[in-house]
């Protein structure tokens, strides 16, 4: 590595530190006085300070995910914008080293960061999801007191009642409630249960999977005959040998205990039906699209998707828009440079959001949402590329 491409890849380290601190610094103040109040309603003192600084050290790998491309663009502006303003194009240009040569290590410095955003979505977000999700108010590490109603493909609903909770960590939940549908007899029959679990597929004890341990259960009505691969009437305490022990620890807790076969998850329930999936896994994104539960929001999980696809390549088309402005800009102010390179950005997003919503809501084919921006911008990328001078 050269000398000079090493100060270059120094240059944009500190401008993007620089970008990154201060502009999510300022997010953070704001959203902090705004929120304090929430935050006092359950903490005080240095607890409270504890879990302001937890609340937004959680949050700084959404900050990440959400700012990482412009960011990148303010830093290789400001790193371009530098060479000229100190002569260095100039003299470089004079040596014989063409302009795109002189800053291939901001490219590459770029793409860098580009992957540090993937293995972040991949990595780190997954895991955080739970916490990304809740309010200052009820930031309270893994407990879940939001809960929402979902539909297999037997049209079987299952969700909670008023005050029903969930435990992230042993998948329970209290105040279970499903309804299921009885074409055969053209009816219907409602389950209540104290406390529901959830056992997955491939559990390694329980006798039964797929489906949920209801314990302290009734059927309305009474009678109603329901299909034994659906409901599994069990006997206590010896049919729960091999079932995760309840919440309260105790093996006789009274009433009718069932095994509901579903396919609908813990995390089905329990998850914000409108925001898990932007903190999911593409793995994660790839299998709800196949899960009936998800029946809502295919749409949106579709287009987000195929946006995460693209998101390292939309950030390289929006430095490759904004780069030209600078290096074709001699002797306009740095601050005159970014301007213009954010307001092209603000077109960027604004085009890109547009044709989200467009996408999620029906108007367009998610691979058209997704696409079209890259397309169109790309090609805009492109032009502007080859009108800078050598």
């Amino acid at each position: 590595m050269r000398i000079l491409d090493r100060q270059r890849y120094w240059a944009f380290v500190k401008a993007y530190i620089i970008c990154y601190v201060s502009l999510v610094g300022l997010i953070v103040v704001i959203d902090a006085f705004a929120n304090f109040d929430e935050f006092s309603q359950v903490a005080s003192g240095s607890a409270l300070l504890a879990k302001i600084c937890r609340y937004y050290l959680v949050r700084t790998s959404l900050f990440f995910d959400r700012l990482s491309g412009v960011i990148a663009m303010m830093a290789a502006v400001f790193t371009a914008t530098w060479i000229q303003r100190n002569n260095e194009l100039l003299a470089m240009l004079a040596a014989g080293i063409g302009t795109k040569r002189v800053v291939r290590p901001i490219l590459v410095s770029a793409v860098l960061v580009n992957g540090l955003a993937v293995l972040n979505q991949e990595l780190v977000m997954p895991k955080l999801a739970d916490e990304l999700q809740q309010k200052p108010a009820h930031f309270e590490g893994r407990k879940i007191t939001q809960i929402h109603t979902r539909e297999d493909a037997n049209h079987t609903s299952i969700g909670v009642g008023t005050g029903g909770k969930g435990d992230p960590d042993r998948q329970i939940v209290t105040k279970f409630h499903a309804f299921l549908p009885l074409p055969n007899q053209g009816a219907f029959a409602t389950i209540d249960a104290a406390e529901a679990a959830y056992i997955p597929e491939g559990h390694p004890t329980a006798p039964h999977t797929g489906g949920w341990l209801l314990r302290r259960g009734r059927i309305t009505p009474p009678d109603t005959a329901i299909d034994p691969e659906l409901l599994i009437e069990l006997e206590t305490p010896a049919g729960l040998e091999g079932f995760p022990p309840s919440l309260d620890g105790l093996t006789d807790l009274g009433g009718r205990t069932f095994f509901l076969k579903t396919g609908v998850s813990f995390k089905a329930i329990t998850r914000d039906h409108r925001q898990w999936f932007r903190y999911a896994s593409t793995g994660e994104l790839i299998a709800a699209l196949t899960d009936p539960a998800n029946a809502p929001e295919k749409t949106e999980i579709a287009v987000f998707l195929h946006a995460r696809m693209l998101r390292p390549l939309m950030s390289m088309a929006l430095l490759f828009l904004s780069l030209p402005l600078v290096l074709g800009g001699e002797g306009r102010n740095m601050f005159i440079n970014l301007g213009l390179s954010l307001a092209t950005s603000a077109a960027y997003f604004a085009t890109i959001n547009v044709a989200s919503y467009l996408g999620g809501n029906g108007v367009l084919p998610p691979m058209i949402a997704a696409w079209g921006p890259l397309i169109l911008f790309g090609t805009v990328a492109a032009a502007r590329w080859d009108t800078i001078r050598t």
